[in-house]
């Protein structure tokens, strides 16, 4: 694959020095022109946000963008400064999205140089439904989501404001998608410490044996589990089911369904406390894809339907087979033909492809069936209420914002298409995978679903050229940079004998 270049845009500076091309990502927009809130209403706002912040008595709340990785990036900041952001909006640089877990910088090139100024640009704040935060007092609990305001750089990268833009499309066409996330997790008798002291090398699960919807087990972590509901109620997050998983250690809380950005925020405040509340046991909890090379990975399942503006369900028919209504053959058909071309949206990081493999209870190509679960297209059907596709492509370690705008944006170009998908599978997609149609399969490597990411028309269409060449130019400094990694096992195995 050729580097991941930039094309750049028109309030990009440049500056040629010697033979070499530098940029800077600073977009400077002027803090006096208001930008269009969630109401589009900044008197509204501001008399709302006062009244709120009176009646808690707050002096501090807390404002946040979601990276590319999924991670609430932000800062506290005073109530008079939240006030002023109604108008002026709150600043953040947009080079955070050039930075990997642990702030190892993954910069595509052609980006960024020595000269970086680092500027901030605006970002729009979400007034519509602040949030608690859970381990935080009465006076300084509330949070805000923020999202790069469109025109600037970060609004060309921001996840939420991809997928803003999506559930804008879907609005225009009278479309409400409605969610609902369920993560698998592993649990370890460690902390960030712990694993560091000794180099992450054998870490100590919490418990040792599988026991899937083991009661006793869970009674034992009773404490940690009764924590997590109250996480949850703080923040207003609805929890359908918990139970032990099928593995060593692993857990899977599976997180109310919920119409649009109400689930996905859903998703990302989960993933960023439930690691805040294990460290307060002095555990260690992990979304990491596969942490463990000879066990299963873990799962970030989603499942998505579709409501008209009245609220009518779109993907039951009484009259059609499994009760699929065109509307759902479709969305799944639009689905089965993107996941190979879009697969690094579920599958971002290196680890993610040790998840992806025959025998890890992970699916292995764009297959789909009903109450299937060795598919990574599962449609459920049932009544109107429930009828519904899960999508069971997603890692434990995937955006759920990156994840959401793909469902939808595959669905919407499978309704325009009238996308048909291909027959369903039954029995086990891993005992027929010499039956399944090579435009099927996943790409096999994180570098291949790196290129053909990039190379993807319809990326560029349904995402926009800019998202797509920065999201598939940090994969792939990840990617390079694992590349040079010397292993401890290639010691192991090359140091004498070699």
């Amino acid at each position: 694959m050729a580097r991941v270049t930039k094309k750049r845009t028109g309030t990009q500076a440049k500056e040629v020095s010697g033979d070499r091309t530098r940029t800077s990502t600073a977009a400077k927009t002027s803090p006096a022109q208001p930008a269009p809130d969630q109401s589009g209403n900044v008197a509204r706002n501001r008399a709302q946000l006062r009244a709120l912040l009176k009646q808690r008595g707050s002096d501090y709340a807390t404002v946040a963008f979601v990276d590319l990785q999924g991670q609430l990036r932000g800062k506290t900041v005073s109530v008079s400064k939240l006030e002023s952001a109604v108008e002026t909006g709150m600043p953040f640089s947009a080079d955070n999205f050039m930075l990997d877990f642990g702030d190892v910088k993954l910069i595509p090139e052609g980006y960024l140089s020595l000269d970086q100024d680092y500027a901030d640009e605006r970002c729009d704040v979400d007034w519509s439904e602040p949030r608690r935060l859970p381990f935080e007092d009465r006076d300084s609990d509330l949070l805000y989501f923020v999202e790069y305001a469109e025109g600037t750089n970060g609004g060309k990268w921001d996840p939420r404001r991809l997928f803003h833009r999506l559930a804008e499309r879907a609005a225009a066409a009278g479309l409400v998608p409605t969610l609902a996330f369920e993560y698998e997790f592993r649990l370890f008798q460690e902390t960030a410490d712990s694993l560091r002291a000794k180099g992450f090398q054998r870490p100590k699960l919490l418990n040792e044996v599988s026991t899937y919807g083991g009661v006793m087990h869970q009674s034992m972590w009773s404490g940690l589990f009764k924590d997590m509901r109250a996480m949850c109620a703080a923040m207003e997050i609805p929890i359908s089911s918990m139970h032990w998983e099928q593995a060593a250690s692993m857990g899977e809380v599976a997180l109310g369904h919920r119409s649009g950005f109400k689930a996905v925020d859903d998703a990302v405040l989960f993933k960023t406390h439930a690691k805040t509340l294990a460290a307060r046991h002095n555990l260690l909890l992990s979304f990491m894809a596969r942490p463990i090379a000879d066990d299963d990975g873990q799962s970030g399942h989603v499942h998505f339907s579709l409501k008209n503006r009245r609220g009518k369900q779109l993907f039951h028919s009484a009259r059609d087979p499994d009760g699929m209504s065109e509307t759902q053959r479709h969305a799944v058909g639009g689905m089965q033909q993107l996941l190979p071309e879009l697969l690094l949206l579920m599958a971002p990081n290196i680890n993610s492809f040790k998840r992806l493999t025959p025998g890890a209870f992970a699916p292995i190509a764009a297959t789909w069936g009903v109450e299937n679960r060795t598919c990574a297209i599962r449609v459920i059907p049932g009544p109107a209420s429930a009828q519904r596709i899960e999508l069971r492509v997603p890692g434990s370690d995937s955006n759920p914002y990156l994840v959401a705008a793909f469902v939808l944006a595959a669905t919407l170009w499978g309704i325009e298409h009238k996308a048909e998908p291909a027959k369903p599978m039954s029995g086990s997609s891993y005992e027929r995978a010499n039956a399944i149609a090579e435009e099927q399969h996943f790409p096999a490597t994180f570098r291949q679903a790196i290129d053909r990411f990039h190379r993807s028309v319809n990326a560029r269409q349904l995402l926009g050229d800019h998202f797509v060449e920065m999201y598939a130019g940090t994969r792939l400094a990840q990617a390079e940079q694992f590349a040079r990694m010397v292993t401890d096992k290639e010691l192991e195995r090359f140091l004498e004998m070699a």
